[in-house]
């Protein structure tokens, strides 16, 4: 009877000795899915991360370069050429446009496009502008149906879709600053002489890129996933004064994005 009980002590000593190690291996398998299940969610966020635009002039990785394009506008500014090429385009936009560059002077128009750009059957304007005081292109655009203004890059966010369209689409600098440095910075010194051969350069365009003679689209390069059916509400910007080069944005009211969505290069 004595060695029946001492065996069953044991048994019992030896049970509640093996619980403790059950427990944690139990914890220790809870702990690595947590954490598996953190990576997985982790991971999905990176991915799903839309990478915006941030204006060239914003940039700090090119500060010589920008800094030495800010000093050639500032000149060409101060020269009044910048208001020479404003003089004569105002005459062309509505009292209300006019109006509001007249509370605006530190604005010198440069280029200018009028059409349906929201998609709300409005007449808005895009505007490409010198600004005196940030001394740097901007691009302005006006909702008619808001009756308001906003700046690309800054107040409307920029998606670069051609970045991984796998064409081999390459192009340096945000469409602000290619403008400046294509149209203005590259032809200095004609453009201090006369403003004439500016206006003989492509204006940007609120266009339907299936229908403008300036579009050749299976020479061009779409973003994925992009419908090719209604490319009506499009803006345009031209990106060389040599070759028939230009970049299209196409408004998405939903997120209240632009989507660079189309790119042509040398497609003369």
């Amino acid at each position: 009877m004595q060695k029946t009980f001492i065996l069953l002590l044991f048994t019992v000593l030896v049970a509640c000795n093996q619980k403790p190690k059950d427990s944690q291996i139990n914890k220790v398998d809870s702990v690595q899915k947590e954490t598996s299940t953190k990576t997985i969610t982790t991971t999905k966020s990176e991915s799903d991360t839309i990478n915006y635009q941030i204006s060239t002039f914003d940039n700090p990785e090119n500060a010589d370069q920008i800094n030495r394009q800010k000093e050639s506008l500032k000149q060409l500014s101060e020269k009044k050429v910048f208001l020479d090429i404003h003089n004569k385009l105002i005459q062309k936009v509505t009292d209300e446009q006019q109006s509001f560059f007249k509370t605006n002077p530190n604005y010198e128009l440069l280029s200018v496009a009028k059409g349906n750009l929201f998609q709300e059957n409005s007449n808005d304007f895009a505007f490409i502008v010198y600004d005196t005081k940030k001394v740097r292109t901007s691009i302005l655009l006006y909702n008619g149906k808001t009756a308001k203004y906003a700046e690309l890059f800054k107040d409307i966010k920029v998606i670069n879709g051609l970045k991984n369209a796998n064409c081999n689409f390459y192009s340096f600098g945000t469409l602000d600053y290619q403008f400046a440095n294509e149209f203005l910075v590259s032809n200095e010194d004609y453009l201090e002489k006369s403003t004439e051969s500016f206006f003989e350069y492509p204006s940007i365009k609120i266009t339907d890129i299936s229908k403008d003679e300036n579009f050749i689209l299976k020479d061009g390069c779409f973003a994925r996933n992009v419908s090719k059916t209604n490319l009506a509400n499009t803006l345009c910007i031209p990106t060389s004064a040599v070759y028939n080069n230009w970049e299209c944005l196409r408004y998405d009211k939903t997120s209240n994005t632009f989507l660079i969505f189309y790119g042509q290069a040398f497609a003369d």
